[in-house]
């Protein structure tokens, strides 16, 4: 195995600033820009779409040969991977769904994340992370979490043959199914403090010198540039699979940290920048958030009309992956929103919980923040935000046999 930079890489850029960040030739792992007050902001990875192009001249998206999100090599900032690395991680489904198509007077499409091998989308962002740390001279990873992250960040910590990933959880979570799942692929797990947010400090407090000497990084969500890079691929994989001409009206994505709206928003601007997309012509979907109401703080800054997400203190929510009360790329999801004609929607968790039950009895495997989607559909038919025939593509980001091995916290 000969993990590689992908020579498309051209530049590291603040995503706040959009100063270029030294890449030091990536003898060291990339985190959070030194140019914003610490603790920085994340770095996004640029590609020279000139040398991009004249590959995908050749072979068509998503055509170079690799299985699962490597089919779109040209595009990701890593090379080298094996097969059994991510051969099984992408290449999800888009499902129309016919009788929610009915119901709600739209043409709904299912992207059902759960097909992923740890069941989530989490797999498509710690898979590249994961092996661009390795190619950066990571030795180790450590990530707070409370959440499927964790499980994918063991998970490929194991595929590449490394010492088990340092996950850092919230007390409550002790023995949950995340911890078990965690340790199941050589993860070390850890619990401190009542919330991600505090595990996330202790982490960094613990492994100050590891993480400054660059052997350990730090895979919190948007700390590294890989996970949006992984993450991406969901946009790479809708524009090859329903083509140009076909593209969603909107797509509503389940956000806490919103990594993978801003990716999938990344992938758009990509495919456009190479001319694969035309906008002039066929219009980029109006991008989605959906939020908890009892912890919805990108609705809160989208509605005031603010630049940044300002963090707030959450009240608690039945979907875990919705339970961020603040956003370091807060930013850059308020930028996607506004530059695809999209709106932040909050729904309460009581009608995640409805939508969660209608999804079973329709039989789409998805979890709480994944019935969000379908509540925030329903809350936007409501009040005309989604109008009657628009193509709608709901993110399904994992799977329901979490959200149904766990006790009910109403």
């Amino acid at each position: 195995m000969e993990l590689r930079i992908n020579p498309n890489v051209a530049r590291l850029v603040c995503s706040n600033s959009g100063k270029e960040v030294p890449a030091r030739g990536f003898a060291s792992p990339v985190g959070l820009c030194p140019c914003c007050p610490r603790p920085g902001k994340p770095v996004v990875i640029e590609y020279d779409l000139e040398r991009v192009r004249a590959e995908f001249a050749s072979v068509p998206l998503g055509g170079h040969g690799g299985r699962g999100i490597w089919r779109f090599a040209p595009l990701l900032p890593v090379l080298g991977v094996p097969e059994e690395y991510a051969a099984d991680v992408g290449g999800t489904p888009v499902v129309r769904h016919e009788r929610l198509s009915a119901s709600l007077g739209v043409e709904v499409f299912l992207k059902n994340e759960g097909t992923n091998p740890s069941g989530s989308f989490k797999d498509r962002g710690l898979a590249v992370a994961v092996a661009f740390g390795r190619a950066c001279g990571a030795r180790r990873f450590c990530v707070p979490t409370q959440g499927n992250a964790g499980v994918a960040a063991c998970l490929f910590s194991a595929r590449l043959g490394m010492p088990g990933c340092l996950v850092y959880m919230p007390e409550s979570y002790r023995g949950c199914i995340y911890h078990r799942a965690c340790e199941f692929f050589g993860g070390e797990v850890r619990f401190v403090g009542a919330n991600i947010a505090a595990a996330g400090r202790a982490m960094r407090e613990d492994l100050a010198d590891e993480l400054a000497s660059g052997a350990t990084v730090d895979m919190s969500t948007f700390f590294e540039p890989g996970r949006l890079e992984g993450k991406k691929t969901m946009g790479l994989e809708i524009a090859a699979d329903l083509g140009g001409e076909a593209l969603p009206d909107v797509i509503i994505y389940p956000t806490g940290g919103g990594t993978g709206l801003v990716g999938i928003w990344k992938a758009f601007e990509e495919l456009a920048g190479l001319g694969l997309l035309d906008p002039t012509r066929t219009a980029l979907p109006r991008m989605v958030a959906v939020q908890s109401a009892n912890c919805a703080p990108v609705v809160e800054a989208f509605e005031k009309g603010l630049a940044d997400v300002i963090p707030l203190t959450s009240r608690g929510t039945i979907a875990d992956g919705l339970d961020v009360p603040g956003a370091i790329m807060g930013h850059g999801i308020l930028r996607a929103l506004r530059a695809s004609g999209g709106v932040a929607v909050a729904v309460p968790d009581a009608a995640i919980e409805g939508a969660f039950a209608r999804y079973g009895l329709a039989g789409v495997n998805a979890g709480l923040e994944s019935a969000a989607t379908l509540a925030a559909l329903e809350a936007l038919r409501a009040s005309g935000g989604v109008r009657a025939g628009e193509r709608v593509l709901l993110l399904n980001t994992g799977t329901q046999l979490i959200p149904l091995s766990k006790p009910s916290k109403t």
